[in-house]
């Protein structure tokens, strides 16, 4: 994608959804990866219920996005997405300026693109401090945008993020060699579980920033009997359209 980071996007067996991708991520070099099916062995034979399968094949998807980084990309940053979003419509250039603030903080991890259901604005993201700031300029057009970036805590979402290779291979280590069986077989005293949204984006020093580079993209997959989901989903997706331009 740049010659510092490289691009994968989470997409399990959606044509429509890696279509809209591609469309969206024209002129960037974008890797979609297939994901991890419910039979696959990691997975596979352990009795779990079909929503424990769900997480294991999403958190599976993106540990393989991750180790592809790792083992077969040299790049210092890596970043990861899932295929349910809209990106800004200045992504790549507005990525850039992000990473450097990114490389200038010595930040391990920043969400790019995440679950919250108000904009952020002022000094701090509720009991959380702004932990840096900076703008960008449109060369184009000269418009600004002021970027702010936020320590958090239980924002969830792996809508889209970024990693450095460090805190990549730490992912690697600690979470793709045999730790989905070890909290299984100890999940009352084993914190966190083998959940992409209770992990993933959770260590290392970390950051949000806002305006994101990714949303929502409004088209939840929950049904009326999952409303509460459906709603709050809906939500992070209309309270920040107007903040930036998403496709």
């Amino acid at each position: 994608m740049t010659s510092t980071c490289v691009l994968y996007c989470l997409n399990f067996k959606n044509e429509v959804r890696a279509e809209s991708m591609k469309k969206r991520f024209a002129g960037i070099d974008a890797v979609l990866h297939p994901g991890v099916p419910v039979s696959d062995p990691r997975i596979a034979g352990r009795g779990l219920i079909p929503h424990t399968e769900k997480c294991w094949s999403c958190m599976y998807g993106h540990l393989d996005m991750i180790r592809e980084f790792v083992e077969k990309d040299s790049r210092p940053y890596g970043i990861f997405c899932e295929d349910d979003i809209l990106i800004d419509a200045n992504f790549k250039s507005r990525l850039e300026h992000v990473l450097a603030d990114f490389e200038s903080m010595q930040m391990d991890t920043m969400l790019l693109g995440y679950l919250i259901t108000y904009p952020i604005v002022g000094e701090s993201n509720g009991s959380y401090a702004k932990v840096g700031q900076s703008i960008y300029v449109d060369m184009d057009t000269a418009e600004t945008t002021t970027f702010r970036y936020y320590d958090y805590g239980d924002i969830w979402g792996t809508q889209m993020y970024l990693l450095s290779r460090k805190q990549a291979i730490r992912i690697i280590e600690k979470y793709a060699n045999g730790y989905a069986d070890h909290f299984l077989a100890n999940s009352a005293t084993v914190f966190p579980p083998f959940s992409a949204d209770w992990s993933i984006t959770k260590e290392g020093r970390r950051c949000i920033v806002y305006p994101m580079l990714a949303i929502e993209d409004g088209l939840t997959g929950y049904g009326d009997d999952e409303g509460g989901q459906r709603d709050f989903h809906m939500m992070a997706h209309s309270s920040h359209l107007h903040v930036s331009k998403y496709i």
